[in-house]
Protein backbone atom coordinates (compact mmCIF):
# COMPACT_ATOMS: atom_id res chain seq x y z
CA UNK A 1 0.00 0.00 0.00
CA UNK A 2 1.22 3.46 -0.72
CA UNK A 3 2.89 5.20 1.89
CA UNK A 4 1.13 8.73 3.12
CA UNK A 5 2.52 12.13 2.07
CA UNK A 6 3.89 12.60 5.56
CA UNK A 7 5.51 9.03 5.75
CA UNK A 8 7.16 10.14 2.74
CA UNK A 9 8.59 12.96 3.65
CA UNK A 10 9.49 12.23 7.63
CA UNK A 11 12.05 9.61 5.39
CA UNK A 12 13.57 12.45 2.91
CA UNK A 13 16.66 14.55 3.67
CA UNK A 14 15.80 18.33 3.73
CA UNK A 15 17.10 20.06 0.86
CA UNK A 16 19.74 22.60 1.84
CA UNK A 17 20.22 25.03 -1.06
CA UNK A 18 19.90 26.15 -4.89
CA UNK A 19 22.22 27.07 -7.64
CA UNK A 20 21.19 30.79 -9.24
CA UNK A 21 23.26 31.94 -11.85
CA UNK A 22 26.09 29.46 -10.58
CA UNK A 23 25.98 30.81 -7.18
CA UNK A 24 24.68 28.36 -4.28
CA UNK A 25 22.25 30.10 -2.65
CA UNK A 26 20.40 28.61 0.98
CA UNK A 27 16.89 27.80 0.45
CA UNK A 28 13.96 29.54 2.63
CA UNK A 29 11.81 27.56 5.02
CA UNK A 30 9.13 28.23 2.63
CA UNK A 31 11.26 26.79 -0.24
CA UNK A 32 12.52 24.25 1.87
CA UNK A 33 8.72 22.94 2.46
CA UNK A 34 7.57 22.91 -0.56
CA UNK A 35 10.37 20.75 -2.50
CA UNK A 36 9.60 18.56 0.06
CA UNK A 37 6.13 18.24 -0.49
CA UNK A 38 6.72 18.17 -4.54
CA UNK A 39 9.30 15.06 -3.97
CA UNK A 40 6.67 13.45 -1.32
CA UNK A 41 3.81 14.40 -3.75
CA UNK A 42 5.83 12.60 -6.71
CA UNK A 43 6.83 9.82 -4.77
CA UNK A 44 3.25 8.61 -3.85
CA UNK A 45 2.19 9.19 -7.46
CA UNK A 46 4.78 6.63 -8.59
CA UNK A 47 3.64 3.99 -5.77
CA UNK A 48 0.50 4.36 -6.89
CA UNK A 49 1.03 3.99 -10.08
CA UNK A 50 2.82 0.76 -9.07
CA UNK A 51 -0.16 -0.69 -7.15
CA UNK A 52 -2.23 0.12 -10.36
CA UNK A 53 0.51 -1.14 -12.86
CA UNK A 54 2.95 -3.48 -11.36
CA UNK A 55 1.10 -6.36 -12.43
CA UNK A 56 2.24 -5.70 -16.48
CA UNK A 57 5.66 -5.38 -15.50
CA UNK A 58 5.89 -8.44 -13.70
CA UNK A 59 3.92 -10.46 -16.05
CA UNK A 60 6.47 -9.09 -19.02
CA UNK A 61 9.50 -10.10 -17.47
CA UNK A 62 7.42 -13.77 -16.71
CA UNK A 63 6.30 -14.79 -19.90
CA UNK A 64 8.28 -16.35 -22.27
CA UNK A 65 10.25 -14.71 -25.09
CA UNK A 66 7.70 -15.01 -28.44
CA UNK A 67 10.12 -16.91 -29.88
CA UNK A 68 9.65 -19.10 -27.42
CA UNK A 69 5.39 -19.10 -27.42
CA UNK A 70 6.02 -19.39 -30.89
CA UNK A 71 7.37 -22.53 -30.43
CA UNK A 72 4.88 -23.05 -27.81
CA UNK A 73 2.04 -22.86 -30.01
CA UNK A 74 3.27 -24.85 -32.98
CA UNK A 75 4.30 -28.07 -30.99
CA UNK A 76 0.76 -27.58 -29.37
CA UNK A 77 -1.03 -27.75 -32.76
CA UNK A 78 1.75 -30.89 -33.81
CA UNK A 79 0.54 -32.54 -30.40
CA UNK A 80 -2.53 -31.32 -29.39
CA UNK A 81 -1.12 -30.13 -26.09
CA UNK A 82 -1.76 -26.90 -24.31
CA UNK A 83 1.63 -25.62 -23.36
CA UNK A 84 1.38 -22.36 -24.66
CA UNK A 85 -1.97 -21.92 -22.70
CA UNK A 86 -1.76 -23.21 -19.73
CA UNK A 87 2.40 -20.62 -19.61
CA UNK A 88 -0.07 -17.48 -20.04
CA UNK A 89 -2.58 -19.06 -17.39
CA UNK A 90 0.43 -19.74 -15.08
CA UNK A 91 1.65 -16.34 -15.67
CA UNK A 92 -1.77 -14.70 -14.84
CA UNK A 93 -2.32 -16.42 -12.22
CA UNK A 94 1.29 -15.69 -10.38
CA UNK A 95 0.86 -12.17 -11.54
CA UNK A 96 -3.12 -10.91 -11.22
CA UNK A 97 -4.46 -7.35 -12.05
CA UNK A 98 -5.47 -5.88 -8.65
CA UNK A 99 -9.28 -6.03 -7.76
Amino acid sequence: MAQSIEEIKAGLESPTHKVVNGEQVDLTAEEVEATLNTWAENERDRQLDEEANGYKVARKYAYASIQDQLDMQYWDNVNGTTTWKDHIAQVKSDNPKPA
